[in-house]
């Protein structure tokens, strides 16, 4: 790998070590440069251009361990699925129930490149009144999920001669794929603080003026950890991208609705619509996870008019999903009403609060029953309020070596799990020894409570197996 960073030749001395490249589970990076004591900044990863995922334990707990030989996932219990695996809201149910044999135009229609009309004109409102923009229609382009929309965002970046990323924290695998897809290279910035994972603001503006990408990418809330910036540090973090000359891109999946009593964080900043219209900011969004509608693969992009008019021509005849965008569509303007408050507010509007209620105090309420059922083996978590996934750390006995055999030893009792090794690409990030008796994994809380319950005691006889 060649070092690109001739930038850091204006730097002290201690910050000009040279990197050596190694290849280390599955990705060819440099390993990350010792850093000096007093150094505020967070841990940077090496410049990642290449990832071999045949030899990752993601790719070969997805097509190994968790598959039959038809495909089908075979475990029972997610401990760690990463999916909103709740109950809908009664808005998606109530709509599903009324589909016709008559309604077959929602599932056999073209919508134009773009998507319904009806929908994006939603998500204008929403997003206006939860952020206080001023985006219009021209801004937005439906997709399939999420991960089509970071795909989108990141070929527009690409056309326009962005090739070098900073990446905030752990991710999902295909938030590296994507970036690898669409032709860049990235670094990972993680905090000094090995609990904390995600880096602080601070850390973030350090890793900057070090590496001085052209893209910065963060998900809020992160996914796996749960961590998010409050929206003085996004200004912050958006404010010294946008002074290097970089763009940022931000997965926002899970922000909500503000439902009285219950205040949630919205994942933004007031001045990232000034940065989206542009140019300078594309942010991604989805009701997939955000209202357990995952299958139905519901997201959209907001971006500057030009990026969104160059894309409705590089998809003519696309066509993004239909079904249920109606209810997709009631969805974002009553949580729009519920944020504005007063006299708009519908008493379907608060029947809609009530379902966000629920499905909230779900989450919280497995939270605890896992803590209560897994307490002699719980050792740390990152969970934040509001947010379905967090990272835990559990003791395991000390005769299984790794997280791999760990997986398996769930798997005994049809357990699946993505431990945080799953969520780097370069693991030299995660400063921990792999066997050291403990298994690092993303919780998912966002589950009915009786499955939730079982899942729990299921992982519990099995750490009590391995002797933990």
């Amino acid at each position: 790998m060649h070092d690109r960073d001739g930038h850091l030749a204006t730097k002290p001395a201690e910050w000009r070590q040279r990197m050596t490249s190694v290849i280390v589970d599955g990705a060819r990076a440099p390993q990350p440069s010792a850093r000096p004591a007093n150094d505020p900044g967070g841990v940077l990863g090496g410049e990642i251009d290449h990832i071999d995922w045949r030899s990752t334990l993601y790719f070969w707990l997805e097509n190994s361990l968790y598959v039959n030989s038809q495909g089908m996932y075979v475990g029972q219990f997610e401990l760690s699925s990463g999916t909103n695996q709740l109950t809908p809201p009664r808005m998606f149910i109530d709509a599903l129930r009324e589909f016709r044999p008559t309604n077959y135009w929602e599932i056999n229609t073209y919508t134009g490149p773009l998507g319904d009309t009806s929908l994006r004109d939603a998500v204008v409102n929403y997003e206006n009144a939860v952020n206080g923009w001023q985006i219009g229609r021209e801004n937005v382009a439906m997709t399939g999920g999420a991960h089509e929309g970071i795909h989108i965002a990141l070929a527009a970046l690409r056309r326009q001669g962005r090739t070098r990323a900073l990446v905030l924290g752990p991710q999902v695998p295909l938030i590296f794929q994507a970036l690898l897809q669409e032709g860049f290279r990235f670094r990972e910035v993680w905090s000094a603080d090995p609990r904390a994972m995600v880096p602080s603001a601070a850390e973030v503006i350090t890793a900057l003026e070090r590496y001085r990408p052209d893209v910065v990418l963060l998900t809020s809330p992160n996914n796996p950890t749960g961590a998010r910036y409050l929206p003085e540090e996004l200004d912050q973090i958006g404010s010294a991208t946008l002074e290097l000359g970089g763009v940022l891109v931000v997965d926002k999946i899970l922000s909500d609705s503000t439902i009285p009593g219950s205040p949630m964080p919205n994942g933004t900043c007031p001045r990232m619509g000034q940065w989206i219209t542009s140019g300078r900011c594309l942010v991604v969004d989805s009701l997939s996870k955000r209202r357990a509608v995952s299958g139905l693969r519901s997201g959209y992009l907001v971006a500057s008019a030009d990026i969104v008019a160059t894309h409705s021509m590089a998809v003519l005849g696309g066509c993004p999903p239909l079904l249920l965008a109606s209810a997709a569509a009631a969805d974002l303007n009553c949580s729009a009403r519920l944020h504005a408050g007063g006299p708009t507010v519908t008493g379907t509007d608060r029947t809609h609060a009530e379902d966000l209620r629920r499905m909230r105090a779900t989450v919280d309420a497995n939270f605890q029953l896992a803590k209560e059922i897994l307490g002699d083996y719980w050792m740390w978590d990152s969970k934040r309020p509001g947010c379905m996934n967090c990272v835990v750390g559990l003791r395991v006995g000390p005769t299984v070596p790794g997280d791999r055999e760990k997986c398996v030893s769930l798997f005994t009792q049809q357990v699946t799990c993505y431990p945080l090794r799953t969520f780097v690409a370069d693991p030299r990030l995660l400063r921990r020894p792999d066997g050291g008796g403990l298994l690092e994994t993303r919780l998912t809380v966002a589950m009915d409570p009786a499955r939730f319950e079982e899942t729990m005691l299921r992982t519990r006889s099995v750490l009590r197996g391995l002797g933990g």
